[in-house]
């Protein structure tokens, strides 16, 4: 049995290696803000445990980006590519998203409170346990998107109106909905 363990454990930890080696690390103080104002593209970057609070990363290419466990308060990322991003325990109070790709993103456990997501691309994005009060998606694509468990007072909807306990997001999240909203 003990062989097994470590067998496993050492497959487990090459695939960690492996998966770590082909990504960019930012870890505490670091000069991201800047390589972004250059227009550096950092595809699969790991950013976590700092505080960006006010971070101008507008046009910021991070696709496949990994963003946890940092305090990112009215940051803007205004037109960023963060598609297949994945956003975790993170403070994203009043952060602006506007016209964002945020395809296939992952926010899970994130305080996204007025938050701007106004015009941006969340075909197949995906809000797990987030505390989206007051937050906007006006003219957002939310193709595919998934919302589960999150909190929603004050929420503005892809159409211009405001979020109501009898809201169907499907509306806005499924095509083949009766009364699909289409963005823009």
């Amino acid at each position: 049995m003990g062989g097994w363990f470590w067998l496993l454990a050492g497959i487990g930890a090459g695939v960690v290696a492996s998966w770590v080696g082909e990504r960019r690390v930012f870890v505490g103080e670091h000069p991201l803000e800047g390589r972004i104002a250059q227009g550096e593209r950092i595809s699969k970057a790991v950013i976590g445990f700092s505080d960006m609070h006010e971070s101008q990363l507008e046009g910021a290419q991070l696709p496949g980006a990994v963003i946890g466990l940092i305090n990112l308060e009215e940051a803007s990322f205004h037109s960023a590519d963060l598609n297949h991003a994945i956003f975790g325990l993170s403070n994203c109070e009043e952060v602006t998203f506007t016209s964002a790709d945020l395809n296939g993103a992952v926010f899970g456990l994130c305080n996204l409170e007025e938050a701007d997501f106004s015009q941006a691309r969340l075909r197949g994005a995906i809000f797990d346990a987030c505390n989206l009060r007051d937050a906007t998606f006006e003219g957002a694509d939310m193709t595919g998107a998934q919302m589960k468990n999150c909190q929603y007072e004050g929420v503005t909807l892809p159409d211009g109106e405001s979020w109501s306990p009898t809201t169907d997001w499907a509306r806005f999240t499924e095509t083949g909905h009766p009364q699909y909203w289409r963005a823009g």
